[in-house]
């Protein structure tokens, strides 16, 4: 059972908090969902974000749902922990992989995937009344976008940490956007929080490998290199920008 009074690294919880009061995340009557792959980022939301609401700062209702996508993970380790910390789970069955890896065959299925999985969280979300979904996307995963979208559209631009979409009535928060991947991954083996192995046959091939690798060897010649980029999306100097507006 997860106890907040025991002696946890407070520095990992005051980063998430920073994150949903800069960005106004979280209110008072909120009731929301995070997004649980089985891996290791959405799992140490939904712990933070338990601790986060044991405080009673935020008065606000949780539950973790996941996307079975048809690729026989087993994820009976993430709902016995949900189960023994109170934490309402849903687990929605789809043929998302069949459709991506069978009748699509896609050469890249990475886009459709993330789109069908979104989808349907959504319905998931909708129907149990939830208005806002937490994505575990880190600090890693803002710079990698931002690279992607650079070096493979020629567009600049990550992701929002807090969108609202007006066609869903419903908000996407991303708590963990000054959380570094290797301290996350540390965290998790430190707590032992359930990680199911990913079975998705293009994990570790994708183009948001190669970004991830880049960014490496950027920390390799800069060592603050990921503390800097993530900073300058707060610091923009919009007329330096070749804004057509």
């Amino acid at each position: 059972m997860i106890n907040f009074e025991r002696k946890y690294n407070r520095m990992f919880l005051k980063k998430i908090i920073q994150s949903i009061s800069k960005f106004n995340m979280i209110e008072s009557g909120d009731r929301v969902a995070v997004g649980l792959s089985g891996g290791k980022d959405s799992v140490f939301l939904l712990f933070c974000l338990k601790l986060i609401q044991q405080t009673h700062i935020k008065d606000f209702s949780l539950m973790g749902v996941n996307i079975d996508m048809g690729l026989g993970m087993d994820m009976s380790p993430l709902i016995n922990f949900c189960n023994e910390n109170e934490i309402p789970i849903i687990i929605e069955k789809t043929n998302i992989a069949e459709v991506i890896f069978e009748e699509r065959k896609e050469k890249s299925p990475c886009s459709l995937c993330s789109k069908l999985r979104k989808g349907a969280l959504v319905r998931v979300a909708k129907a149990n009344n939830i208005n806002k979904i937490a994505l575990g996307h880190n600090t890693d995963d803002v710079i990698e976008t931002l690279f992607m979208n650079v070096l493979k559209v020629g567009k600049l631009g990550a992701f929002h940490p807090n969108i609202y979409h007006e066609d869903n009535k419903m908000s996407i928060i991303r708590p963990m956007i000054y959380l570094r991947e290797p301290l996350i991954e540390k965290l998790v083996k430190d707590l032992n929080l359930p990680v199911i192995k990913s079975l998705c046959p293009e994990d570790k091939k994708t183009t948001r490998e190669e970004m991830k690798n880049l960014l490496f060897s950027l920390e390799n010649i800069y060592e603050d290199a990921a503390d800097k980029i993530i900073k300058s999306l707060d610091n923009v100097d919009y007329k330096s920008l070749w804004n057509k507006k």
